[in-house]
């Protein structure tokens, strides 16, 4: 057996280990941590369809040619698609097409490791210091992008520099920055999580309105024949309220969690950390110590002045006072919430997953949820749990 079969049966062996990305089998010295997401939009209209499509290709310190074209780069995060409404606390390994909805997403890369008890699988390894980033629109195609021909490598969207810390975790949206102008640009954020000391029977949330300039003011009524109910003022306030399930179909909610305040939403693009929110782990009391049962969240979005006990019957209201967020198996549903993400298909918010001698077991979680342009995107972080007990 020659030397290169040896070390190509011991990097498989290595990752059936591990049952997902493997993240040790090498290093780089004072690594960063990047997670990078696509919050471009498809609306297409007459007066944009010649635009770059925002299927994109970034690229970290970049080699061009003579003419500007880029030859290789560093780091190369291709086929990035739109996000995804929930990103995973892990990498996908159900995903099997070449396009990804973040980066790193499913490609084989130096993962972070564990920080201070969290998961971040989902982030990659990249270099510390200063960094020149670029953007390219791609075709939709499954060729990598320095197999496109040059022509197919010019549309650049995006070219800046950026400076990371060694040890830091940053999280990078690409987004519009302005509706008037539609300029597209970065928004990237220094995580503090890992910094902070969370108590595991909490389950925290913070929020950003990451929308464009002008957004809410210049959006019509109607985009591409669909009712945009999911617009909010640049300011509102947020409450959040707990549900349980029997079966999945009836939720009814967890007395003394109903109307929760969690703070205000200012839309802005600065990167600095929002503060966290928390609720009970176990709110629901009848539910055991180990797993919460079916239970489900829902955020209200309201315009000041409003709170959940006197906005009365919701489909009455202005536009932009309200919004609604239903997160985890919530059954019957009102037409009036309307934001819908699944995350843990049993509890939402919460990982629900088998662990130890329970199957399953419930952990608290950090989360983000932004609002984006209309939409609305939640990120979920694990803490580390013991593996199963067959």
């Amino acid at each position: 057996m020659n030397k290169r079969t040896i070390i190509f049966l011991s990097a498989i062996m290595a990752f059936a280990g591990m049952g997902c990305r493997k993240t040790n089998f090498a290093s780089l010295p004072n690594p960063a941590y990047l997670r990078v997401f696509n919050c471009l939009s498809y609306n297409i209209t007459l007066d944009n369809k010649d635009a770059p499509q925002p299927f994109l290709t970034m690229l970290v310190n970049p080699i061009l040619d003579a003419g500007g074209i880029p030859e290789s780069a560093q780091i190369t995060g291709d086929f990035l698609d739109l996000r995804d409404d929930w990103a995973r606390p892990y990498p996908d390994a159900a995903n099997t097409s070449v396009y990804q909805k973040e980066y790193p997403g499913t490609a084989k890369i130096l993962a972070a490791p564990i920080l201070n008890g969290y998961d971040l699988s989902s982030w990659a390894q990249v270099p510390s210091g200063k960094l020149r980033v670029q953007f390219y629109s791609r075709p939709l195609s499954t060729t990598d992008f320095f197999s496109l021909e040059k022509n197919q490598r010019k549309l650049l969207l995006i070219d800046t520099t950026i400076e990371l810390k060694a040890g830091e975790v940053y999280t990078m949206h690409v987004l519009e920055e302005d509706y008037t102008s539609r300029k597209k640009g970065i928004y990237l954020r220094n995580e503090t999580f890992v910094k902070q000391s969370f108590s595991d029977s909490l389950v925290y949330v913070n929020f950003y309105n990451l929308s464009e300039k002008g957004f809410y003011e210049n959006t019509p009524v109607l985009v591409g024949g669909v009712d945009l109910r999911t617009r909010i003022q640049d300011t509102v306030n947020v409450f959040c309220s707990l549900n349980k399930s029997a079966d999945g179909k009836i939720s009814v909610g967890i007395p003394g969690f109903s109307g929760l305040p969690m703070g205000s939403l200012v839309r802005s693009l600065e990167p600095a950390v929002t503060s966290y929110q928390s609720f009970p782990l176990f709110a629901d009391t009848t539910s055991g110590s180990a797993y919460t049962g079916l239970v489900s969240q829902v955020f209200t979005f309201l315009a000041p002045g409003f709170t959940p006990a006197n906005i009365g019957y919701t489909p009455f209201l202005p536009e932009g006072v309200y919004l609604a967020l239903a997160v985890g198996p919530y059954g019957n549903v009102q037409d009036d919430v309307q934001a819908r993400v699944m995350a843990d298909i049993r509890s939402g918010l919460i990982v629900s997953e088998r662990s130890g001698i329970y199957n399953p077991r419930s952990f608290a979680t950090v989360n983000t949820i932004e609002y984006i342009n209309g939409k609305i995107f939640v990120t979920t972080i694990q803490r580390k749990f013991d593996p199963p007990i067959y």
